[in-house]
């Protein structure tokens, strides 16, 4: 069979842009005609695109420096860690026991306790060096038999703020304590140098607290038939200097509250917060702006206490909820919402989420359910079961270990941002403002990235010591870097 072959015919073509490609630039290597036509304006064009794409990314590192450098004063944000993580120094227990820290970490205070007495020792954070030792004079607080028969001193400190910088409040509370109470020995100081501002000795069964530039004391006032009153003074810790005063109404006095066969001593307590001041006692719980001005009174039917908490709430807890979870949270506008929860405690809270607030019941093994609610109307918004350890609140967004898992969800809705597995419960969760932190007890510490949840860094915080310390025993904060302290009692600070 003959085969039959087609023939195709090629037939010109005409571009009609001469301008596109010219046969002039065919095998030349040359640019397009348009392109050279056009070349000032892609130039130009180009230009610009780079400098808006620079602009923009120096607006955004302007951002996140400015988020950097307001996280730095957040209590609790660790300064930023190197890559890769690694021991900064050892620690030394010769600095005492943290009781106070600069939250830039510019000092660090420590009690030193020793047999008949405590020594404050102000610290270098970076290079562990005791900078100033001032010994604590107890002789106000002494039981009768004198030194010999105390058995324990504990101190306690809080920062508060004035124009020449921050200072140190610190009161020592010694036991046992005498039938009518005991004086409570407070001491005022510059944290930086040491120097001795102001001593102050607060009569028994008076109560401090400090809140902004303020010592705020209240002191009890007892009539004959039993009910009691309480002057609040709030004053410049240094000077003295009466700043404001506020005083409660006379209500009955609660002495003891009985569950049973169990008898439960009433205590009053004075708690503070960065906005506001609250004293509880026999009942009720009184709310001071820490101006002064008054913000309400609590009174609930049988006595208890009651717990400041974020986003302007309160959680009143009365005795009864040992048995039966039947605690009251308070809102901001006077709200009553019945809940089984206390306060969440936070490593870290920027202050963001501030229509949430964050509660926490205790359960079994350690394990806790996260909960959070309307700061507004207390409707429950989520609940998170099984966690452990305490919270971060970072820009809207909550962390915390679950089992072998960190969890990042948002404030708001509860729902998760990104899940990190670390093979093990973590021992402590922390954050540098770019990394959420996780040490676990084998030793391990990761950084996870804070937006994502991605894998940044992974090391082993005892590789650089001599010997093998063992496990990790616990985990905390301490003047902005991370302090690890392991079962043969030494410890290492991490950054």
């Amino acid at each position: 069979m003959a085969s039959t072959v087609t023939h195709a015919h090629l037939a010109p073509v005409e571009l009609d842009d001469e301008g596109l490609i010219g046969p002039q630039d065919a095998g030349t290597g040359r640019a397009p005609t348009w392109v050279r036509r056009h070349a000032a304006w892609l130039a130009g064009a180009g230009a610009a695109l780079v400098l808006a794409l620079v602009g923009v990314q120096t607006v955004l590192d302007a951002r996140e420096r400015e988020r950097l450098e307001y996280l730095a004063d957040v209590p609790g944000v660790l300064s930023p860690l190197h890559d890769p993580p690694g021991a900064l120094r050892p620690w030394a227990p010769s600095a005492g026991s943290l009781v106070a820290d600069d939250a830039t970490g510019r000092w660090a205070i420590g009690a030193r306790y020793h047999l008949g007495g405590v020594d404050l020792r102000g610290t270098d954070p970076d290079t562990g060096d005791v900078l100033w030792s001032v010994p604590y004079s107890l002789d106000d607080a002494l039981p009768p038999g004198g030194r010999s028969e105390f058995p324990a001193v504990w101190v306690r400190c809080t920062t508060t703020t004035s124009a020449d910088g921050p200072l140190a409040v610190c009161a020592a509370e010694v036991s046992p304590v005498a039938t009518g109470g005991a004086v409570t020995p407070l001491l005022v100081l510059d944290p930086a140098t040491g120097a001795s501002l102001a001593t102050i000795s607060l009569a028994a069964g008076s109560l401090w607290s400090a809140t902004g530039s303020h010592l705020v004391v209240a002191t009890p006032h007892r009539d004959a038939a039993g009910a009691v009153r309480w002057t609040l003074t709030a004053t410049d810790p240094a000077t003295g200097e009466v700043r404001w005063q506020g005083r409660t109404p006379l209500v009955p006095e609660v002495h003891a509250v009985r569950l049973g066969d169990r008898v439960i001593r009433s205590r009053a307590d004075l708690t503070s917060d960065e906005d506001r001041v609250l004293l509880t006692d026999s009942g009720h719980a009184w709310l001071f702006g820490a101006d002064g001005e008054p913000r309400g009174d609590v009174t609930v039917e049988s006595d208890g206490w009651a717990e400041l908490a974020r986003a302007g709430t309160l959680v009143w807890t009365p005795w009864r909820a040992f048995a039966v979870p039947a605690g009251i949270l308070v809102t901001r506008d006077g709200t009553r919402t019945a809940v089984g929860e206390r306060p969440a405690r936070l490593a870290v809270d920027d202050g963001s989420a501030p229509d949430v607030v964050l509660l926490s019941d205790s359960e079994a093994a350690g394990e806790a359910s996260l909960v959070g609610r309307d700061a507004t109307s207390g409707e429950e918004l989520w609940r998170l079961t099984g966690t452990t350890g305490e919270a971060l609140l970072v820009d809207g967004v909550v962390h915390v270990a679950q089992g072998h898992e960190v969890r990042a969800l948002d404030a708001r809705s509860g729902v998760a941002r990104w899940v990190a597995h670390v093979g093990a419960p973590p021992v402590y969760v922390g954050t540098d403002g770019s990394l959420v932190v996780v040490v676990t007890a084998d030793r391990t510490l990761r950084g996870f990235d804070r937006a994502d949840g991605r894998l940044a860094s992974v090391a082993d915080v005892a590789r650089h010591l001599a010997r093998d310390p063992g496990g990790v025993d616990q985990v905390s904060e301490y003047a902005g870097r991370l302090l690890v302290r392991f079962r043969d009692g030494s410890g290492v600070l991490v950054g």
